[in-house]
């Protein structure tokens, strides 16, 4: 039977020895435990395989002679699915002393002649315990850069902040078994300063608390997102953030562990973890993985700054017609069918002239908010032109077009924005063009499809979409209006005119 022996102190090390003389097994797993060491002692060796199954040891001592299975039986078994612990085999006579070769076969580290004594079994588990420490070290590191190399593409895809930042906290969860913990970025991308511009540390954190820019942006365990960092920590706590973030180093104490992001020169944020990172390994690793992460983030905020509108929050005009060229592609391909909405903000300039420019920019805003709130993941939001929208709803149907613009109309209703104590309301117009999917035999084109086709396509339906926009407005604002007749595809690559 197997059996676990106590321990008056604990090195982390555990420890198996097998042994069929009972005598001799209690006496080696007393003295092994006055070590510090957690001792499993068995006698049985088919038991101690399985036992090597669905337990982790450090080192393994067995007998080279057993009546049920020999020590080097048992080696060549226990390697079949663990090539990693560490095994000594004992033996009770100098003619049971396996050959160097056996030894080099087996990938053990030695053996131990039981009649040379206590002293030399402690010297022989010390090697071991070393060569297990070693061992488990390299391992650890090539998987963990193997982990870290298999999720750095997922890091450095195209994909929204927010997405990456909480797949950088899923990533280090994976990593290093933290629960709680979370990633803070400097608010609108307001940097305090780059590295060689740092000033003292008061200094630097007056900065940062007067600006109110240093938010969580994603949180695991007991945190919350979308808070500022000094309401979740304690004053001790933030001071050690601030000091990671200004010294541009990863600092440790008793329970926490604290990681500067920056990219060269340009600070981006830091990551909280409640847990110590104890090892130099781990310390290493993570300072990989952060540097990755940094960078991902970085691209991310570059990305933002290309692509999506400062002011609404949603997509410029250039990139919003890239989105749609690719999606004609994209039906042209797969013969699918899209809805087009060009939506434009009714007395814009109304609104400018009464209560200012301040108020014209919250009533785009809020437009832009309705619209993101008001569509799917899958949808493209764009901003067209000063006060006009673009929006392309990949095989929506009736139904869903018609899902969208209540849901647009709804959220105008409700929302308000405040300007010089007054509470302002904004409506908007819609124009709306169903885009069926292409057919084959109405259109006449060239393989490769030259862009120029796409291009043509884009200005006909946008066109047409217009025209239903205007009538709207027209009709007197606040209102959507369907394109009299169904959008056609262009009949050739290129159409006369």
């Amino acid at each position: 039977m197997a059996r676990k022996l106590t321990k008056n102190r604990s090195t982390g090390i555990t420890i198996l020895v097998i042994d069929d003389n009972i005598e001799y097994l209690e006496a080696t797993c007393k003295l092994i435990e006055r070590e510090g060491h957690t001792v499993i002692s068995c006698s049985n060796p088919e038991e101690a395989l399985e036992l090597c199954k669905s337990k982790f040891f450090d080192l393994i001592l067995v007998d080279f002679y057993m009546p049920q299975m020999t020590g080097e039986e048992f080696v060549v078994k226990l390697r079949l699915f663990n090539t990693l612990v560490q095994v000594i085999l004992q033996t009770g006579y100098a003619s049971e002393q396996p050959p160097r070769e056996m030894l080099k076969k087996l990938d053990i580290q030695g053996y131990v002649d039981k009649s040379e004594g206590p002293d030399k079994l402690l010297l022989w588990v010390d090697v071991g315990i070393s060569a297990a420490k070693t061992t488990q070290f390299l391992y650890k590191s090539r998987e963990s850069l193997k982990y870290i190399l298999n999720v750095t593409p997922d890091l450095h895809k195209i994909q929204s902040l927010d997405e990456l930042l909480k797949g950088i906290l899923i990533q280090i969860m994976g990593l290093l078994g933290v629960v709680s913990s979370f990633l803070a970025v400097f608010k609108n991308n307001k940097i305090p300063f780059h590295k060689e511009e740092k000033s003292d540390n008061n200094g630097f954190i007056t900065m940062i608390q007067n600006e109110d820019v240093f938010y969580v942006q994603a949180a695991t365990g007991r945190f919350r997102e979308k808070q500022p960092v000094n309401t979740l920590l304690n004053s001790e706590e933030y001071s050690f953030l601030i000091k990671t973030i200004h010294e541009s180093k990863i600092v440790v104490d008793e329970s926490k562990t604290y990681v500067p992001l920056y990219v060269g020169d340009q600070v981006l944020g830091a990551i909280y973890m409640e847990q110590p990172i104890e090892s130099e390994q781990d310390i290493n690793l993570l300072n990989i993985f952060a540097n990755q992460a940094a960078v991902a983030i970085h691209n991310s905020q570059l990305y933002k700054f290309a692509t999506v509108d400062p002011l609404t929050g949603v997509f410029m005009r250039g990139y919003i017609m890239q989105c749609f060229l690719r999606e004609l592609r994209q039906a042209f391909r797969n013969k699918t069918e899209y809805t087009l909405l060009i939506i434009d903000l009714d007395d814009l300039k109304k609104i400018n002239d009464e209560h200012g420019h301040v108020a014209g920019d919250k009533a785009l805003k809020l437009m832009g908010d309705c619209l993101k709130d008001s569509t799917r993941q899958t949808d493209y939001v764009g901003r067209y032109g000063g006060d006009e929208f673009l929006v392309i709803l990949p095989k929506p149907g009736e139904e869903g077009t018609g899902q969208v613009l209540d849901r647009i109309y709804n959220y105008l209703k409700k929302k308000r924005f405040t300007i010089n104590n007054t509470a302002i309301g904004i409506s908007c117009s819609i124009g709306a063009l169903m885009i069926p999917a292409p057919e084959d035999e109405s259109i006449a084109v060239s393989v490769p499809i030259p862009q120029f086709y796409y291009e043509k396509a884009a200005e006909r339906f946008i066109k047409e979409a217009d025209a239903a926009l205007y009538i709207a407005k027209k009709e007197g604002k606040g209102k959507y209006m369907f394109a009299e007749s169904t959008a056609s595809w262009p009949r050739e690559a290129y159409p006369d005119e």
